[in-house]
């Protein structure tokens, strides 16, 4: 996706991380998150359905996660890149702090802003 036509901030983030899809887990490298999604290295024992939805778990620590489904929207010989589709609310409640953190209240609060009123629309 072209950096003009982004939406929301990515952060860099390092963090212990799954994705799950029909039974299936594969430990993953988190490379970036967004409030809409998150991008992460390709596992070499990769193979998933790309139309599928998959879960994703980050372990920020020993018991506090950001647990998210997410769908596949592009993939290169090394990474993948997903859009969240649901998110529960301890998850957005971490998520947010997460974000706060790394670019600021006044640019995360814009960026929540027009992720809400994404989602509407889509309603």
């Amino acid at each position: 996706m072209n950096e003009q036509r982004r939406h929301f901030s990515r952060v860099p983030f390092d963090a212990q991380t799954h994705v799950e899809q029909g039974g299936n887990r594969w430990a993953v490298e988190l490379i970036d998150i967004s409030l809409n999604g998150l991008l992460f290295k390709q596992p070499e024992d990769w193979s998933i359905n790309p139309g599928q939805p998959l879960k994703v778990n980050i372990e920020l620590s020993g018991d506090v996660h950001i647990c998210m489904d997410v769908n596949l929207v592009h993939t290169t010989a090394q990474s993948a890149g997903c859009r969240c589709a649901h998110i529960d609310l301890d998850s957005i409640t971490q998520l947010k702090r997460l974000m706060e953190l790394n670019i600021g209240a006044d640019m995360h609060n814009r960026e929540l802003t027009a992720l809400i009123e994404a989602h509407e629309e889509e309603l």
